[in-house]
């Protein structure tokens, strides 16, 4: 029976998600402001800052939709990635995917 090891894109995968959902929260919060304060009314007004908060209401989405869906992409991937692999297909997948 081989030796099994740690599964290297297993790790890779965790280290993403770990680095991913601060930036995303980050990106949440820097946006969330802005956004609010621009739909007060207050902020600017005309047919420029229309156009201006259909772009910024477009970018809000996309950053809200990614901060909900990408973590939990990536823990689904996770669980579905063995912790453990045979050592020649972890030295298979370091040499795949250049770890």
């Amino acid at each position: 029976m081989p030796e099994m090891v740690p599964n290297p894109l297993r790790e890779v995968l965790q280290d993403t998600l770990k680095t991913i959902e601060p930036l995303l929260h980050e990106m949440r919060n820097a946006l969330d402001t802005p956004f609010k304060n621009f739909h007060t009314g207050k902020v600017w007004t005309g047919p420029v800052a229309k156009a201006f908060d259909g772009e910024l209401d477009r970018h809000n989405g996309r950053v809200m939709h990614a901060s909900e869906t990408m973590p939990n992409d990536l823990r689904w991937l996770i669980t579905r990635t063995p912790a453990e692999v045979p050592e020649q297909q972890a030295l298979e997948i370091t040499r795949r995917y250049n770890l």
